[in-house]
């Protein structure tokens, strides 16, 4: 909106050259925002005690910035909530100045990556990533994929970061979320890596071990 640029990432360092604050666990989210020619204008590291892994940004329409990862992080620092299972979703809204304004961890009771997000037309938030859970915690439907295999796992999230609706997606072996897009028609695009022949929400078998796996939900 002014020119400038957001960056995301993650940092194991302490206070030091451009980094004004602490590490607040092993690997904390880090926010740094830059005017039109590359200056710093402010930065943020946000974390919990343990560890943090950034996975994707978006600004949002008040000027701030929805941000997200994964987290092993229990209530500690900037987190709010304890861990739901060993890794969760962690989404962070942040206000234009970089300021924490909310947080939701968001997870079954095993493992889940949180790899891409973007604000919604309804002033909500879109949240993908990939989730080896049964049903527990915020997840309301069992795997898809055997012996422990990852699933795309799609929550959708209020203005507030409430959850609205979470959704599974898979067939009967790996399938790895990359990215999720609103549509023109209020719908979703998703895409990402399967390795499922054709099996519950897989129309098609696999052409090689890993092939890209493009899914439209209305």
């Amino acid at each position: 909106m002014d020119s400038g640029y957001i960056i995301g990432g993650e940092s194991v360092s302490n206070a030091s050259a451009d980094k004004s604050e602490n590490k607040m666990g092993k690997t904390d989210y880090w926010i740094v925002k830059i005017d039109a020619v590359g200056n710093i204008e402010w930065e943020n590291t946000i974390g919990g005690a343990n560890e943090d892994y950034f996975r994707a940004l978006d600004q949002t329409s008040d000027g701030g910035f929805i941000i997200g990862g994964y987290s092993h992080s229990n209530s500690s620092c900037d987190k709010t909530e304890n861990l739901i299972g060993d890794y969760d979703f962690w989404v962070v809204k942040l206000d234009s100045d970089g300021n924490v304004e909310w947080d939701n961890t968001i997870g079954g009771a095993k493992d889940e990556n949180l790899t891409a997000l973007e604000q919604t037309s309804d002033g909500g938030y879109i949240v993908g990533g990939y989730s080896y859970s049964e049903i527990s915690g915020d997840k309301t439907e069992n795997t898809i994929g055997t012996d422990y295999q990852p699933d795309y796992w799609i929550v959708k999230l209020n203005n507030d970061g409430n959850v609205e609706w979470d959704n599974t997606i898979g067939g009967d072996d790996i399938d790895f979320l990359q990215a999720v897009q609103q549509t023109p028609d209020n719908g979703f695009i998703l895409g990402g890596r399967s390795a499922s022949n054709e099996s519950a929400d897989k129309s098609e078998h696999r052409l090689g071990f890993g092939d890209y796996w493009v899914v439209k939900m209305e």
